[in-house]
């Protein structure tokens, strides 16, 4: 094996059976927007493949994350600030 197969294998999940699909469509599977047929594809992948079973793993702790840190309510004065220059906007002259 070459040194870029070597990459390619290390970029995807490495066991060479659709490991690039199953990547490509991972965050779509995690987000359960993927048809049943092609997310049972995606989830038979993930049982036989190591290497994009950890990439699904990492990529759960990172929606976790994003999640966690979404759920910040922003300060009163941050809302009031906020409405107020939009309303200045949208009553400004448009060119």
């Amino acid at each position: 094996m070459s040194e870029m197969d070597d990459s390619v294998a290390q970029l995807t999940g490495g066991c060479g059976n659709n490991c690039e699909d199953a990547l490509d469509r991972l965050w779509e599977y995690l987000d359960a927007e993927l048809a049943d047929v092609d997310a049972q594809t995606v989830r038979t992948h993930l049982a036989e493949c190591q290497g994009c079973l950890h990439e699904y793993d990492l990529d759960v702790v990172v929606k976790h994350l994003v999640r966690r840190g979404c759920q910040e309510v922003a300060p009163d004065t941050l809302r009031v600030r906020i409405h107020e220059q939009l309303t200045v906007h949208l009553r400004s002259p448009q060119p």
